[in-house]
């Protein structure tokens, strides 16, 4: 059972309907808890899921059989969040035997830090009702969530990286994400998009899909800023921005800066193979800071899977993917790069694909879904044998 922090509508929300999909093909019964709002699986509609959908109450209340038995041998937590730990553990009560794994896909510190606005040293000498009263239960508590991961059967990341947070002799797992290599494909044609959005020939199209909240808002700014300067410059540029904003990350430059940018809000999750393929080149802006450095941004998977020119920061994946052969990787991952970048490749046919082609095929080997499920049942039934 894989308990999610929210619904569906999250980028946790994709990698967990992809495995939990991926294991039931391969024979696995699985299911996904999540606190409200069943319905909005609905969205993967052309990737209808193949697992149980509970709420935390109805499993709480009237529990759940799996092939005729009430039992759960894996709980996987996504991730260490406050209501997924309180839920986690009242679960493992219920359901005695089930072995609790932790998913890391982020520096949960500096994700709380942002959002209280206090440094997390500080936030872990307060009592608990001061820190209820500063942090919804949706993000991670500072001090539970260490206790969590201690008491934890095992722990898996996105990136070794995250292991910094991980007690020393815990069993882990490196865990990607699996990507659709049918649905994120070379072969979608994004001429059709780019005609139903106004978008001529001659303009170079970046894309990029995501909300924007209070730790990546300065980044994803920098991109808007790139495609201001780029068409400041004479190459004509435009944005396709899906996603919602939860903070003003453009401030008084708001207007000027989206000149140049076509706001799509949040789409269904259908649609965004065909905006990335309408798409010259893909761009994860950023640096390796804090934030940056622990998470694998769910884009850039399904960015290299779409066979499209990729760039990434110098951090987390883009450490290992190889530069101008399978992505440019950014030092600075700032507007002037990106613009500079913007300039130099428009033209630059044989970069491009070279490009397309060395990300798809990173993407092919290290995405898959047989890859990806054969490693992490291996990790399970270790887990499972330990007495």
């Amino acid at each position: 059972m894989f308990v999610l922090y929210h619904d569906f509508s999250t980028a946790s929300a994709i990698h967990v309907h992809n495995l939990a999909n991926a294991l039931s093909r391969y024979g696995h019964r699985c299911s996904v808890a999540i606190r409200l709002n069943k319905p909005s699986v609905e969205q993967y509609m052309d990737d209808a899921a193949l697992y149980s959908i509970y709420d935390f109450s109805e499993i709480l209340n009237d529990g759940i059989v799996f092939s005729g038995k009430r039992r759960i041998d894996i709980i996987h937590a996504w991730t260490p969040r406050e209501l997924v730990r309180i839920f986690c553990l009242k679960l493992q009560e219920k359901y005695p035997g089930s072995r609790i794994v932790v998913h890391l896909e982020d520096n949960e510190e500096i994700v709380v830090e942002t959002y209280a606005g206090t440094p997390y040293e500080e936030l872990l000498s307060l009592p608990d009702a001061d820190i209820q009263s500063k942090i919804p239960d949706v993000l991670s508590y500072p001090g539970k969530y260490e206790e969590f991961l201690t008491a934890a059967d095992g722990v898996t990341v996105i990136t070794k990286e995250l292991l910094d947070f991980v007690p020393a002799e815990k069993k882990w797992h490196l865990l990607w994400p699996v990507i659709d290599l049918k649905r994120f494909n070379p072969r979608i044609d994004g001429r059709a998009v780019r005609k139903d959005l106004g978008i001529s020939s001659d303009e170079f199209v970046l894309c990029y899909i995501g909300s924007v909240h209070a730790v990546n808002g300065p980044e994803v700014r920098s991109l808007y800023e790139a495609v201001a300067l780029s068409n400041n410059r004479g190459a004509k540029t435009t944005l396709l921005r899906t996603g919602r904003d939860t903070v003003d990350f453009l401030g008084k430059y708001d207007s000027e800066l989206k000149k140049n940018v076509l706001e799509l809000g949040f789409v269904d999750m259908n649609k965004v193979p065909g905006l990335m393929a309408a798409a010259d080149l893909l761009v994860q802006p950023g640096c390796a800071d804090r934030f940056n450095r622990y998470r694998l941004p769910s884009k850039i998977p399904e960015f290299l899977a779409s066979g499209k020119p990729v760039a990434a920061p110098a951090a987390n994946i883009g450490l290992i993917l190889d530069n101008e052969s399978q992505a440019i990787i950014l030092q600075r991952g700032d507007s002037d790069e990106i613009a500079d970048l913007i300039c130099s490749i428009r033209n630059n046919r044989p970069l491009q694909k070279r490009l397309a082609k060395g990300g798809r095929a990173f993407a092919k080997k290290n995405f898959s879904r047989k890859k990806i499920v054969g490693e992490l049942v291996l990790f399970y039934r270790g887990l499972s044998r330990e007495s």
